[in-house]
């Protein structure tokens, strides 16, 4: 009687099938980590990235904030002003206009009333002193106030002290005319933010009005 030899192959199969099975799940686990350690680092890329763009606008926040201030008062303007009078009669002085070419040095005077223009030049209209925006000044034309205003030339400049704010800002003339005592275009505002200056006298007669409007320099 021959002897029946075992079938062994089908054993060695299933090893086979299950170091193939342990073959694949290992490669999959390898992609798969693959994949979440490239989605990590992209996503921490992206966050450091946000967070640079963020601090750096912050940072120029900050510096743009710091211009602003600086521009709107510079260091080298303020200056002291306790020279300056307190008041003239009943009114306030609220700062000193100076204007060399025509030896003009007059306090300008916070509130316009035909008394007040009596004492010196006064605020006509505009903002505060030295601030953004069409500062109007008028005065006299007498020898001690502004009768020499139709000196000046366009390119001639002359400063205004604001005494509470201890500012001292110069400007330039850019345009000089003469008007009717009812056109009102020179106390117009519309400026764009800028600092400027409005001189108002009148011209010999009285029936017409000198003008000469200045910007900061």
């Amino acid at each position: 009687m021959k002897k029946t030899v075992p079938y062994r192959c089908g054993k060695r199969s299933i090893k086979n099938a299950n170091g193939k099975k342990k073959i694949i799940i290992t490669i999959c686990i390898i992609i798969i980590l693959v994949i979440l350690i490239s989605y990590m680092c992209e996503k921490n890329a992206k966050t450091e990235e946000q967070d640079i763009q963020t601090n750096t606008e912050e940072e120029e926040n900050i510096m743009n904030t710091a211009t602003v201030e600086d521009n709107t008062i510079p260091p080298e303007e303020i200056i002291e002003t306790d020279y300056l009078p307190d008041k003239m009669g009943d009114y306030t002085v609220i700062g000193e206009l100076v204007i060399d070419k025509i030896g003009v040095k007059k306090n300008i005077l916070g509130v316009y009333t035909k008394t007040s223009l009596n004492l010196s030049v006064t605020k006509f209209h505009g903002p505060d002193i030295n601030q953004p925006g069409n500062f109007c000044i008028t005065g006299h034309n007498y020898p001690d106030m502004l009768k020499r205003l139709n000196e000046l030339q366009i390119g001639d400049t002359f400063y205004i002290i604001g005494k509470e704010q201890k500012t001292k800002v110069t400007y330039q003339i850019y345009d000089i005319y003469t008007c009717d005592p009812t056109d009102l275009k020179c106390l117009d505002q519309n400026n764009d933010g800028m600092r400027e200056v409005t001189l108002i006298t009148c011209n010999p007669g009285g029936l017409t009005r000198l003008i000469c409007k200045a910007k900061e320099i």
